[in-house]
């Protein structure tokens, strides 16, 4: 009867997480599109604990013990709730209300048409970088959709140097990409389709080099970031998604059966397993490998009280296995399996899954732990919010240099790394974004004021009147 019962909490809290997320797709599907990423790393988390915990003891493979059953979903559930919370606060209507056409002066309709083009700049650049990637990997002669080779050992053995900044910019490039698609959008002009196809042919040189699931996720995610902060700057309707979505229905059921194929073939040939390992391996990879590591940290920290702020602080920001890598993994598989098993793993360059929020809980225990839940929870619904903002406002210089703290953010928040808050090149990274968004708002300013005094003074009101505080919140300076 107890097992029952607690697998019935279980049941019940992941279904109000997961119904929170379902009605935010249903209702706001333009902030849907703008944490997509986050959503589905979520909700796939927490359905593997919830299989743990119901379904516990289970097996697994790369801890190599049984793990489970448990209430290890009722924190991991809060603190994605926290998430919840912060987003719908910081997307809340009086805010999004500065974004509409009523309340921005649009940065495009104050400058004057020039004889150059930034979007026909963009894509020639863009464009000889994709087709250098194509003729790089063809030279090399060895294309792992034929060999049968792992991406892993493909970067490793043969990926040239363009290849290698793929992998380093891949995700960032996407989100340049999603803004020069979309953002005719805002001025109800067409999507400029000429980005879309530059993402197709990175999808499908990354489908030629062997890449999987993840790669596709993780680049689409990016992509359509703009286009949820081109829907909130439009007020679009939940009529208004439906349309965009059925202009996408031929690029998506292309891109579903890319994914469809890049899993098919790396499970049934690159792996070459029987239907039966086939099925176990995917039940390992699905069910149990996202939530193994949060099931350990709970074990460890809210059950048998096992944690320690100063050794956690020290191995995450003072001597990593590897400092060049995401340290918090690295901790938590030392602390996981044993150390001379995690430590080859780790020489391999693999890592499992996982990292937040077991990071902040490794570091604060079961009770400061949810006050750094909720203090990246805010920081991160703010910085979101103030991404949304430049992309309708078209600040693109803020844009482009928030990219990579974007991916640092979006990296803390899918896998917990924390060292690369503390590094020097994000430390320059964060200041240039600061430097550009300052600049770029005097500029902005002089241009509006010099345009139409009306247009000086609405910029004024709305900056400091009654929607002050969707503007300040936001500052990047926070």
């Amino acid at each position: 009867m107890d097992s029952l019962f607690s697998a019935m909490i279980c049941i019940v809290v992941a279904s109000l997480v997961l119904a929170a997320m379902g009605r935010i797709a249903t209702s706001r599907p333009a902030l849907l599109l703008i944490v997509f990423f986050f959503f589905f790393a979520f909700a796939w988390r927490l359905v593997s604990v919830l299989y743990i915990d119901v379904f516990g003891p289970v097996y697994s493979e790369q801890l190599e013990r049984q793990i489970g059953p448990g209430l290890a979903v009722l924190p991991l559930a809060a603190s994605q709730g926290l998430v919840i919370v912060a987003l719908l606060y910081s997307f809340r209507p009086r805010r999004l209300h500065a974004l509409s056409d009523e309340s921005v002066i649009r940065l495009s309709g104050l400058l004057k048409a020039g004889r150059w083009d930034l979007s026909d700049l963009a894509f020639r650049t863009v464009g000889l970088f994709v087709l250098a990637l194509w003729v790089e990997l063809l030279v090399k002669g060895h294309i792992p959709l034929f060999a049968g080779t792992e991406r892993f050992s493909y970067s490793q053995l043969y990926g040239g140097p363009l290849h290698q900044r793929l992998l380093q910019w891949g995700p960032m490039l996407a989100f340049q990409l999603g803004i020069l698609l979309t953002l005719p959008a805002l001025h109800d002009r067409p999507l400029d389709r000429r980005f879309g196809l530059l993402f197709g042919a990175l999808m499908l040189y990354l489908f030629a080099v062997g890449h999987r699931f993840s790669s596709f996720y993780l680049y689409l995610s990016f992509l359509i970031i703009p286009l949820g902060a081109v829907l909130l700057g439009r007020q679009s309707t939940g009529r208004s998604f439906v349309k965009v979505l059925r202009s996408f229905w031929l690029p998506g059921l292309g891109f579903l059966v890319l994914v469809g194929a890049a899993l098919t073939y790396s499970y049934a040939v690159v792996r070459g397993g029987e239907v039966a390992a086939v099925q176990a391996k995917l039940v390992q990879r699905i069910l149990v490998q996202q939530g193994e590591m949060w099931w350990m940290t709970y074990e460890r920290v809210f059950l048998h009280g096992d944690w320690n702020t100063n050794i956690a602080a020290f191995k995450l920001f003072v001597a990593p296995f590897n400092p060049n890598r995401n340290s918090t993994m690295q901790f938590l598989m030392e602390m996981g399996l044993p150390l001379e098993r995690a430590q080859f793993i780790l020489q391999q360059g693999s890592a499992y899954t996982g990292g937040w929020p077991e990071v902040l809980f490794e570091l604060g225990g079961p009770i400061e732990g949810f006050c750094l839940v909720a203090i990246s929870a805010t920081l991160f619904s703010e910085f979101m919010f103030l991404l949304v903002r430049c992309i309708v406002e078209e600040r693109y210089a803020t844009c482009f240099f928030l990219t990579p703290i974007l991916y640092a953010v979006t990296i803390f928040l899918a896998s917990g790394m924390v060292n690369s808050f503390i590094q020097f090149t994000f430390m320059v990274k964060l200041a240039a974004a600061v430097f550009a968004y300052v600049l770029e708002d005097r500029w902005r300013r002089s241009l509006i004021k010099s345009a139409s005094p009306d247009a000086g003074g609405r910029l004024a009101n709305n900056e400091r009147g009654p929607q002050h505080d969707c503007i300040a919140s936001a500052d990047i300076s926070r």
